[in-house]
């Protein structure tokens, strides 16, 4: 019995020192050339991407080291930096140039003055170009553009952001003959943008700013649009209509610049059968640059027909004849400005005709204001 124990403690030994003498071996396959020494490698590391280059944003703790390699493109691109002298908690930045747009996996090994270098700090980055700038296609949607001549002040109505990408546009005018450049974030613009002392004789424009990333350190601009600047010269005019509902409903209330309230409406007889029509006095000639028509849309009155008429040599002209259309708002704008001092928005006399109409604005350019 006592036999068969040392057998077996013999064979536990054995066992032991063969497993040892494994775990050894496979260390003497890197103790061969000695033992290995790294420098310390970066501790943390961002990319911050930008167009055809990146921001490089990097710390590291351990002072030997004086170099830092960067590769990237599967090691096909390298470049060198020094490491200025800093305190272990400072952050280091470079900024790299002339990358072509792509997804980058890079490596950055940090070296001291000897050429020991440490193990590789690898990272995600992307970098953006004209790719990404021909995905910039739609601008921020303006839906309104009115001048104020006494203040000289442009107001802008902004639709909404096209994408989470969009952060704001760049507004260019010119304060008599001296340029302006304004940049406006989505907080700054709101949904409503007043510029003052603006020389409309020179032209306004702009452009939509966009970010790749968050984290961006370039903007990317869709192309430079123009503005179109107008003013309503029907906004408080005298007026002229063939009938009125009541009192309540003039058509003074059809040029007062009120379209979100149902009180501001001039809404014409209920009579069957009857031709109406509202007729706007400019006070002098302009030329016209469009017309728009804000509709109330009733149950079954609807105007879906009505013709846009011009005073000539003292009679009406057609200058845009409408049917069948059932939206709220129409605008027109004329292939060629028209020369008149009186507009009219005639309806004939069809079945449900009876006309209620928010608004009607007259626009020219600034220029032809005379």
């Amino acid at each position: 019995m006592k036999k068969k124990k040392y057998l077996l403690l013999m064979l536990i030994f054995f066992g032991i020192v063969s497993a040892c003498s494994d775990m050894n071996d496979k260390h003497d396959l890197y103790l061969r050339d000695g033992e290995i020494i790294y420098i310390g490698r970066v501790d943390s590391a961002k990319i911050l991407p930008g167009n055809s280059r990146f921001l490089l944003r990097y710390w590291i703790t351990d002072n030997r080291a004086k170099e830092l390699h960067i590769y990237w493109n599967q090691r096909r691109d390298s470049l060198m930096l020094p490491i200025p002298v800093h305190q272990p908690s400072d952050s280091i930045e470079a900024l790299i140039g002339d990358i072509p747009e792509g997804n980058y996996t890079f490596q950055l090994v940090s070296s001291d003055e000897t050429g020991l270098q440490s193990i590789p700090f690898e990272m995600l980055g992307n970098v953006y170009g004209e790719r990404f700038a021909s995905t910039l296609l739609t601008d921020r949607f303006i839906k309104s553009v009115d001048y104020d001549p006494d203040g000289q002040t442009v107001t802008l109505w902004w639709g909404s952001p096209s994408s989470i990408r969009e952060i704001g546009v760049e507004i260019a005018y010119f304060e008599e003959d001296k340029e302006k450049v304004v940049r406006l974030s989505n907080e700054d613009m709101g949904s409503v943008t007043v510029i003052e002392n603006v020389n409309v004789e020179k032209e306004v424009t702009y452009r939509t700013m966009f970010l790749p990333e968050p984290a961006a350190i370039d903007t990317f601009f869709t192309d430079i649009k123009p503005i179109t600047i107008l003013q309503n010269v029907a906004l408080n005019k005298p007026v002229k209509t063939s009938s009125n509902l009541n009192d309540s409903y003039s058509g003074a209330k059809a040029v007062d610049g009120n379209i979100s309230t149902d009180d501001s409406r001039w809404i014409s007889s209920s009579a069957e059968g009857l031709e109406h029509w509202i007729e706007i006095d400019l006070g002098k000639e302009y030329s016209l640059y469009s017309f728009k028509l804000y509709k109330h849309l009733y149950n079954e009155f609807l105007l879906p027909n009505f013709i846009i008429q011009v005073e000539k040599n003292g009679e009406w002209v057609d200058v845009e004849k409408v049917e069948n259309y059932f939206g709220e708002i129409f605008e027109v704008i004329f292939d060629e400005e028209i020369s008149t001092s009186k507009v009219r928005l005639f309806i004939p006399a069809y079945e449900k005709n009876q006309t209620r109409i928010r608004e009607i604005a007259v626009y020219v350019k600034p220029k032809n204001l005379g």
